[in-house]
């Protein structure tokens, strides 16, 4: 597998950004043992939306796209309005290349860019940022996944479904054991990375947000009773 010019690129020690079960610290010290200078930030002109498939959930039959819509994970988005985004984590790592690919190995169904982060208060010219990091984005076209996706991606078309393009109005829900590991990481995080996460991270509609889909018809009491089996605890417990 290639390693993306901007991670082949990127200097030691390179920010990462994490959105969802990385705003956890020891979450993100799973994946990432040695990390330093953990810290909150704010990232502007990105929207967090669940607008994909968890595609390891599919293919651990954790998840099935042929019963149910409650499918999907965290990605996020460029968008042109400097007011809309959320509270992430940066934290710096120090990658060989044999971690570089292992990073894009875990990552496998993004886009891997690089996006300016602010202070998490609001201070400085939100117009224009010196510090980068590392996030995975949306992926715009399905043909770029890896040949090693391909099982999942063929269940999914068994049913008319895609890994990216799904539309505003598809009715693509967050998978639940996903989202109770990062309802429970976020906590950890502190209140505002977990307030942010509430309002500031959107269905595939763009426009719900996660506070108001948990505030519906059960749906928080379903999703923190969604537990992962226990050869999956480690991964998917925040």
């Amino acid at each position: 597998m290639k390693v993306p010019a901007v991670l082949a690129a990127a200097k030691n020690p390179t920010t990462i950004l994490g959105y969802g079960s990385l705003l956890s610290e020891a979450s993100a010290r799973v994946t990432f043992p040695d990390l330093s200078n953990f810290r909150l930030v704010r990232l502007r002109g990105m929207r967090r939306v669940f607008a994909h498939p968890h595609l390891f959930l599919v293919s651990e039959a954790l998840v099935d796209p042929a019963t149910s819509l409650c499918l999907a994970s965290l990605s996020t988005e460029p968008c042109n309005d400097m007011e809309i985004g959320f509270v992430a984590a940066a934290f710096d790592v120090s990658l060989d290349e044999e971690q570089r690919l292992a990073f894009v190995k875990r990552e496998p169904d993004y886009s891997i860019m690089t996006a300016p982060y602010y202070d998490i208060d609001g201070h400085g010219d939100k117009d224009h940022s010196t510090e980068k990091g590392i996030i995975c984005i949306g992926c715009k076209n399905d043909d770029k996944l890896p040949a090693f996706l391909d099982e999942p991606r063929s269940q999914l078309a068994a049913v008319g479904r895609t890994v990216w393009t799904w539309k505003t109005d598809s009715g693509l829900l967050p998978a639940d054991m996903y989202l109770r590991h990062c309802l429970l990481a976020v906590n950890k995080a502190g209140e505002k990375a977990e307030q942010s996460f509430l309002d500031e991270t959107y269905l595939i509609d763009r426009e719900t947000t996660l506070r108001e889909y948990l505030s519906r018809d059960g749906n928080e009491e379903r999703v923190m009773g969604s537990l992962p089996p226990k050869r999956l605890l480690e991964r998917f417990n925040g």
